[in-house]
């Protein structure tokens, strides 16, 4: 039997795994915090699959005597653990990531991978955007909620307003979302300045007149809380997380009679797939969105079409002229 140990790890947070594999792990996670500039959130993704990777079973070997037998073998037990294909598939790229740095590192003379016949193909799912009546009821229980109750609860209401307003608007992924400074924040531009992924930054507008004047009155408001730093702070002045927006964001659409769970990513395709049916080029939508491939932006094109084919089937143009005569 293996035994166990903790590895405290260079950025903060504990590992457990098996004395012969924590240390390359560890060593693993460090570099992707120092040389490759990851963001926090990366970093935490890869060490949940990391710990999950360390239960491959070892025998009295290494991470780094892992077989492709092995790697089969922990695929097939993550779908008997009913685990999505979605999760499978990240887990595999990360254990991919791992054994190219292995092998950069000449601690495998080849990665396990090379010439390992492995496809994980993920079901075809179209985005989840709200429909416009749903985003109606959205906002108006944002507008209802920031001048009701106590000036704590108004003030985490505004906050909630913000985030919706600028997840609409400009739909920013709520990493990038949380991650904005006051100072990201250009009010005669009416510009935000976001981090996106791999350190790439852009710029993205909030061309709405009515959403900007929302937005800066939150923002007279939020500078008596704390001193500036993040944009979206909570009433006690630290900044929200990922995790807060997501559960005052579902709350809000329960509250607001909507019957879906609303998500953040719920409002990222819902600015896309609005800017599309409103005419805007698709790749504008791209730079919006990040995108550093225009084909991830492309799958709203067929949102928008669903969303055509749905009103012309209400309507039904050669029925009601066949039923009107």
């Amino acid at each position: 039997m293996r035994s166990e140990t903790q590895v405290e790890l260079p950025f903060g947070g504990i590992l457990t795994a098996s004395k012969r594999v924590e240390p390359v792990m560890a060593r693993f996670l460090d570099y992707c915090g120092t040389a490759r500039g990851l963001s926090s959130h990366t970093r935490r993704a890869y060490e949940s699959d990391l710990r999950d990777i360390s239960k491959i079973d070892l025998d009295t070997g290494t991470i780094c005597d892992v077989s492709k037998i092995q790697i089969i073998e922990y695929v097939r037990m993550m779908r008997q653990r009913g685990l999505r294909e979605t999760t499978v598939k990240r887990r595999i790229a990360t254990a991919k990531v791992l054994f190219a740095w292995l092998e950069r590192e000449g601690l495998v003379d080849r990665s396990v991978f090379h010439g390992l016949d492995l496809s994980i193909r993920l079901p075809k799912r179209l985005p989840r955007a709200l429909e416009t009546r749903e985003m109606q009821l959205l906002l108006r229980a944002c507008e209802t909620e920031s001048t009701d109750g106590s000036r704590r609860l108004r003030f985490e209401h505004r906050v909630v307003q913000a985030a919706v307003l600028i997840m609409f608007v400009t739909g920013l992924r709520v990493s990038e979302l949380v991650s904005l400074k006051v100072g990201d924040f250009s009010v005669n531009e009416g510009a935000l300045l976001v981090h996106g992924k791999g350190n790439r930054e852009r710029r993205v507008y909030l061309p709405s007149s009515m959403a900007m004047r929302i937005l800066k009155a939150f923002l007279a408001a939020r500078l008596k809380i704390a001193e500036p730093n993040h944009l979206l702070i909570t009433p006690k002045g630290g900044p929200v997380t990922t995790q807060w927006i997501r559960t005052r964001l579902a709350a809000l659409g329960k509250r607001g009679g909507l019957a879906r769970r609303v998500t953040p990513h719920m409002l990222r395709h819902t600015a896309a797939t609005q800017l599309l049916e409103a005419g805007v080029d698709i790749r504008y939508v791209q730079r919006l969105l990040g995108h550093s491939s225009i084909a991830t932006t492309q799958i709203y094109t067929q949102v928008s079409d669903s969303s055509l084919r749905d009103h012309l089937e209400r309507a039904d143009t050669f029925s009601r002229v066949r039923r009107a005569q």
